[in-house]
C-alpha cells in the first residue's frame, strides 16, 4: 500500500514537471513575440494596440500560472520575464516615443496603474499560498474563504525562501512603477515609491538594490545629498548593487563641476549658502570615501564647520496664506522640498548617516585617515547639541543649575560688597543718601529672603544646597588695608582674625576649584579625608553666601548687597511655550540624528578623552542638556509643575511607563539602518521582536530619545573627570580650569631672601641670567616671525586666465602675496567676450569690485605703462590675438625694464605672465625685422622668451604655489 502511494505521488510530480516545461516554452514564445512587436512600434498608440495588449495579457496569466505551479524551478525566471517584457521594455520604449509625441500619455499612465494593481495581487497571493508572514508590510493576506485552504500543509523551507524572494522582487517592481509615475507625469509624491523600496529593504536585509533605486528616485533633491546617502548605504550592505559605485561617482563629478563654477557672493541668500555648504561637504566625503589624497583636509573641515554653524541659525521662510494663495503655497512647499533654504531635520540626518558610513569604510581601509573623519563628526555633534540647547531654552525649559552660583562668583560678590562698603565709608555723599543701618527694607533684602527660602519651602536651605547649622560666626574675606581712624572702627584683633580666615579660604580653594561646591558622586570610592575636605569647603561656601546675603557695613550693621542691582523683587517662573514643546516632541528637532551619533560615540572612549580643552564647549553643552532633560523628563526627578503644563505631565507619565524597556525598543532610525554596520542592534538581535507586540508612536519615540540622551550624558560624566555631580543640588556641573590668581601682596621676607640669593643665582650654571637670555632669544625669534613678508610678486593676466580660471585667480588674490596686473587690452577682450562667455562677465564684475574698492593687490594698466619690444615685429596678416598678446608683453616689459635699469639684471621672479591656454612651442623663434613669417608661425612662448618675460599657465602656477605654500609658511 505504501509503495502504491509513493508511485502515485511520483506520477503527480512527473506530470506537474512535464506541464511546467510545456508552459515555460509557451511563455518564452509569447515573450519573444511581444519583444518583436515592441521593437517595431513607431508611436505610442502602436505600442498599446489591441493585438499587443492581448499578447501581454497572455503572458501575465501564464506567468502567474507557472509561478504557482512550479515555484522552485521556474518561479524566479517567469517573474523576471513578466517584469522585463510586459512593463520595463514597454515603459522604456514609451519614454523614447514621448519625445516626439506626448499627447497619448493616457495609454502609458493606464499601463503603469494596471501594473501596480497586478503586483499588489501577486503580493497578496504569495502571502496566502506560501504563508509568508511579514508584519512590516502595509498589505494584509487574502481571506481564506474555502475550507480546503485551511487544511493546507505547512510549506517547506524552499517555498518559504522563494516566497520572501518573490515578495522582495514584487516590492522593487512596485517601487519602480511608482518612480516612473513621478519621473514621467510628475503628479505623485516620491514618498509612495520610497515606501515600497524601504519595505523591500526590510524583507531582504542583505540586498542593496532598494537603496540604489532610492538614490535614483531622489536624484537632484536636496542638492544630491539624499542620492549620495542612499548610494553609500547600498555599498555598505552585504550584497551591494553593481552599478551603485558608478552612480555615486557620477554624482561626485557633477558636484565637482558645480564647486568649480561657484561664485561666492558677499551676501548670499539662505538657499545659496545651504547649497554651497552641502556641495563642500560632498567634496570632502568624496576625498574620504574614494581614498583620494588631499593635504588640505583640516582647512576643508574648518570651512565646512563654519558654514554649518551659520546654516544652523537659518529659520524656515514664512509660507503664503493657504486660504488666499493656495497655488503659491503649494509651489513654495514643493520648492522647499527640492531646494531647501535651511538645514531641516532630513538634511542633518542624511549628513550624519553619510559621515557614519564613510567612517566605517575608512576604518576598514585606512584607520589613520579615519581620525579626521571622526573629529569632523564629533564637531558636527557639538553643533547639533548647541542647537538643541538653544531650542530647548527658547521653549521656556529652564536649566535648574542657572540659579546656583559658583564659589568664584560668591567670592567675587563678597569682595565687591566690601569694596562698595569701603567706598561708602570714604564718600560722605553716599552715606547721606543711602541708609546703611538696615531700617529700610529694600528690594534687594526682600530678594535675599526669598532666595534663602527657595527650594522646597525649607528656609534652612541655602541656595547652593548647604544647610545652616545654627548661628555661625561670619567668616568674611576682606582685603587687607591700612588701619585708619577715618575709615574703620574695627579693632586690631578683628583685623588679624580676618587675615587668618582669608588665608584659610585661599587654601581651601586650592583644594577644590570647581564650578559648584559639591561632593563628587562619580568618585564615590574616595578616601575619608577627601570627603571631609569637600564638606569643609561646602561649609565655608555656606558661610560665604551667608555673608553675601547679609553683608556687614559700617559699625557692624547690615548693608545692601549691591547698590546698582536692577533685579525684580520676585523671581517669576518662566512661561512655557506649550505649542512649541508639543511640536518639539512630535518631531521638530534633531534628536534622531543625535541618537545615531551618541550610539556611535559609546564605543569611542579614546576619542572623548583626546578632546581635552578643545572639547570644553561640547562637555558644557552635554552637562546643560543633561540637567534640563533630567529635571523635566526623568521620572525620578523632583520637578514640580508650577505652570500646570499638561504636555510635560503627559511626557513624564510616558517616560514612567517606558523606563523599564526603552533601551531595547528599536526606533525608526534603527529600523532604516537594520543590517548595516552602524546600526545599534544586530540584524538578528532579539530586540526586533519588540516591534511585533509594541510599536511606539512618534511622540513616544522622542521621549525614548530623550531618555537615551540622559543615559548618554551619564556615560560621558563617568568618562570625563571634569564633569562632577552635586548630590545635594541634584545637578551636574563642569569644572572649569581658571587661570591662577596673581598675589599682589608683597612679602618683605621673600624680597630679602631674593636679594640675598641674587648673586648666587647669577653665578650658578642654570641661574637667572641664563633664563633671561633664553627669554630674550625667544622674544627675538617671535619678532622675526612677525615681521612683514617680502614685497609681493607681480602676476600679469590675460583674458583667458580671468575668464576660465577666475577661481584660481581669486585664490592667488586672497593669499595677499601677489599683485595682479590687468593690461588694458585684456579689459577690451573681456568686454568682447562677455556676450557669449559667462565667465568673462563674472571676471568683469569681480575686477570692477576690486578696482572700485581700491584693492592694493589688483592694478589696472595706466597711461604710459608700456615699453615697446625692439626685437619683435609682427607680420602684416597676423591675427588680432597676436597683436593683443604683443600689447600684453609691452605692458610686462615696462616692469621688467624698470628692474633691469635699477639692478643691472632683471629679477626673473619679480613678474610672471599667466595665461589661460597652453602657449605654443617656440619653433622658429621671434620674428625678425626683415622677415615676415606667416600667422601660423607666431609663437607666444617664443615672443615672451625674447621679451624676457616668464610665461606660465595659470593651472601649473597655481598647483606649484599650492604645493610650496605650506613649506614657506604662507597663509592662504
Amino acid at each position: 500500500m505504501k509503495n502504491g502511494c509513493n508511485d502515485l505521488s511520483e506520477a503527480k510530480v512527473a506530470e506537474r514537471n512535464e506541464k511546467a516545461k510545456k508552459l515555460y516554452r509557451y511563455v518564452t514564445d509569447v515573450a519573444r513575440r511581444i519583444s518583436e512587436r515592441t521593437s517595431t512600434c513607431r508611436s505610442i498608440p502602436d505600442l498599446f494596440s489591441t493585438s499587443t495588449e492581448v499578447q501581454r495579457q497572455k503572458l501575465r496569466d501564464n506567468c502567474e500560472k507557472l509561478l504557482f505551479l512550479d515555484p522552485v524551478e521556474y518561479g524566479k525566471k517567469c517573474l523576471e520575464l513578466l517584469w522585463r517584457k510586459v512593463y520595463y521594455d514597454t515603459v522604456c520604449t514609451a519614454k523614447k516615443l514621448r519625445e516626439v509625441d506626448n499627447e497619448n500619455d493616457s495609454y502609458l499612465f493606464t499601463h503603469i496603474i494596471c501594473g501596480i494593481g497586478h503586483f499588489h495581487h501577486f503580493i497578496a497571493r504569495i502571502q496566502s499560498e506560501f504563508k509568508v508572514d511579514f508584519k512590516d508590510l502595509d498589505y494584509t493576506m487574502l481571506p481564506q474563504d474555502e475550507e480546503g485552504d485551511e487544511i493546507n500543509t505547512t510549506p517547506t523551507e524552499e517555498l518559504l525562501q522563494f516566497g520572501r524572494s518573490a515578495l522582495h522582487s514584487c516590492l522593487i517592481y512596485l517601487g519602480d512603477l511608482s518612480r516612473y509615475q513621478v519621473e514621467i507625469f510628475q503628479s505623485l509624491d516620491p514618498s509612495i515609491a520610497a515606501r515600497y523600496y524601504l519595505q523591500a529593504a526590510h524583507v531582504d536585509l542583505c540586498s542593496g538594490m532598494p537603496y540604489n533605486q532610492l538614490g535614483n528616485l531622489y536624484m537632484d533633491k536636496n542638492y544630491n545629498l539624499d542620492s549620495v546617502c542612499y548610494y553609500i548605504q547600498c555599498l555598505s550592505t552585504e550584497a551591494p548593487f553593481e552599478g551603485a559605485m558608478g552612480n555615486l561617482t557620477k554624482i561626485f563629478e557633477k558636484n565637482n563641476q558645480f564647486t568649480e563654477t561657484i561664485n561666492i557672493s558677499e551676501f548670499p541668500s539662505q538657499g545659496e549658502h545651504v547649497q554651497n555648504t552641502i556641495s563642500n561637504f560632498l567634496s570632502l566625503i568624496e576625498i574620504w570615501y574614494l581614498g583620494k589624497d588631499d593635504t588640505n583636509i583640516p582647512q576643508r573641515c574648518n570651512t565646512i564647520a563654519q558654514q554649518l554653524k551659520v546654516c544652523m541659525d537659518f529659520t524656515k521662510a514664512p509660507l503664503p496664506d493657504i486660504n488666499k494663495k493656495y497655488m503659491e503655497y503649494t509651489q513654495a512647499i514643493e520648492e522647499e522640498g527640492v531646494n531647501p533654504t535651511y538645514l531641516n531635520a532630513n538634511l542633518v540626518h542624511k549628513m550624519v548617516q553619510i559621515c557614519l558610513f564613510t567612517m566605517s569604510r575608512m576604518m576598514e581601509t585606512d584607520e589613520v585617515k579615519a581620525f579626521a573623519c571622526k573629529a569632523f563628526t564629533l564637531a558636527l555633534l557639538s553643533q547639533l547639541l548647541q542647537k538643541l540647547l538653544k531650542q530647548i531654552e527658547s521653549l521656556g525649559l529652564k536649566n535648574p543649575a542657572s540659579k546656583y552660583r559658583t564659589r568664584r562668583m560668591l567670592v567675587q560678590e563678597t569682595e565687591s560688597v566690601e569694596d562698595e562698603v569701603e567706598s561708602v565709608q570714604e564718600n560722605p555723599i553716599v552715606e547721606d543718601t543711602i541708609e546703611i543701618n538696615g531700617n529700610n527694607d529694600s528690594c534687594e533684602e526682600l530678594h535675599f529672603k526669598e532666595v534663602a527660602s527657595d527650594g522646597d519651602g525649607d528656609p534652612e536651605k541655602l541656595q547652593n544646597g548647604d544647610a545652616k547649622n545654627g548661628r555661625k560666626s561670619l567668616k568674611r574675606r576682606r582685603r587687607r588695608r591700612l588701619a585708619s581712624s577715618e575709615s574703620s572702627d574695627v579693632s586690631n584683633a578683628d583685623t588679624e582674625s580676618s587675615a587668618v580666615e582669608t588665608d584659610e579660604s585661599c587654601s581651601d580653594e586650592e583644594l577644590s576649584d570647581s564650578t559648584y561646591p559639591s561632593e563628587d558622586e562619580s568618585k564615590s570610592d574616595a578616601s575619608d579625608s577627601e570627603v571631609s575636605d569637600v564638606e569643609e569647603v561646602n561649609k565655608q561656601n555656606g558661610d560665604i553666601e551667608e555673608s553675601a546675603k547679609e553683608p556687614v557695613g559700617i559699625n557692624g550693621k547690615h548693608a545692601p548687597k549691591s547698590f546698582g542691582d536692577k533685579r525684580d523683587c520676585k523671581d517669576k517662573p518662566a512661561e512655557l511655550n506649550e505649542l512649541g514643546i508639543q511640536n518639539f516632541l512630535l518631531g521638530d528637532n534633531y534628536l534622531a540624528s543625535i541618537k545615531l551619533l551618541q550610539d556611535w560615540l559609546y564605543a569611542e572612549k579614546d576619542l572623548i578623552m583626546s578632546c581635552g580643552d578643545s572639547g570644553e564647549s561640547l562637555f558644557q553643552c552635554v552637562v546643560d542638556l543633561l540637567n534640563i532633560l533630567t529635571f523635566y523628563f526623568n521620572p525620578k526627578s523632583n520637578y514640580i509643575n508650577e505652570n500646570k503644563s499638561k504636555i510635560l505631565n503627559y511626557a513624564k507619565y510616558t517616560a514612567r511607563n517606558l523606563k523599564l524597556e526603552y533601551k531595547s525598543i528599536p526606533l525608526s532610525e534603527d529600523v532604516n539602518l537594520r543590517g548595516t554596520s552602524i546600526c545599534k542592534f544586530d540584524k538578528h538581535a532579539a530586540e526586533w521582536q519588540t516591534l511585533d507586540r509594541y510599536k511606539p508612536s512618534q511622540y513616544e519615540e522622542n521621549i525614548i530619545r530623550i531618555m537615551n540622551f540622559i543615559d548618554f550624558g551619564n556615560h560621558i560624566a563617568k568618562i570625563v573627570p571634569r564633569i562632577r555631580f552635586n548630590r545635594s543640588m541634584k545637578i551636574f556641573y563642569f569644572k572649569k580650569l581658571h587661570p591662577p590668581k596673581v598675589n599682589t601682596k608683597v612679602s618683605h621676607k621673600k624680597v630679602r631672601e631674593w636679594h640675598s640669593t641674587k648673586k648666587n643665582n647669577e653665578a650658578a650654571p642654570g641661574g637667572l641670567l641664563r633664563r633671561l637670555g633664553r627669554l630674550w632669544l625667544t622674544a627675538q625669534v617671535r619678532e622675526l616671525e612677525r615681521r612683514a613678508p617680502a614685497a609681493p610678486s607681480l602676476l600679469a593676466l590675460d583674458a583667458a586666465a580671468l575668464a576660465h580660471h577666475l577661481r584660481r585667480v581669486k585664490q592667488l588674490w586672497r593669499a595677499r602675496s601677489f599683485v595682479l596686473l590687468v593690461p588694458a587690452v585684456v579689459l577690451q577682450e573681456l568686454d568682447e567676450m562677455k556676450r557669449t562667455d559667462s565667465g568673462a562677465r563674472d571676471a568683469i564684475r569681480w575686477l570692477e569690485l576690486q578696482l572700485r574698492s581700491g584693492s592694493r593687490f589688483v592694478r589696472a594698466q595706466r597711461p604710459g605703462q608700456a615699453r615697446p619690444l625692439p626685437l619683435l615685429r609682427l607680420p602684416r596678416k597676423a591675427p588680432p590675438s597676436a597683436h593683443n598678446f604683443v600689447q600684453i608683453l609691452e605692458f610686462c616689459n615696462h616692469f621688467v625694464g624698470d628692474e633691469r635699469g635699477r639692478e643691472g639684471e632683471g629679477d626673473a621672479d619679480a613678474l610672471v605672465l599667466l595665461v589661460g591656454e597652453a602657449p605654443a612651442a617656440a619653433d622658429s623663434g621671434p620674428a625678425g625685422a626683415d622677415h615676415g613669417p606667416a600667422a601660423a608661425d607666431f609663437s607666444p612662448a617664443g615672443a615672451a622668451a625674447a621679451a624676457g618675460v616668464p610665461l606660465e599657465r595659470v593651472a601649473d602656477f597655481y598647483a606649484r604655489w599650492r604645493h610650496a605654500a605650506p613649506k614657506n609658511g604662507k597663509k592662504r
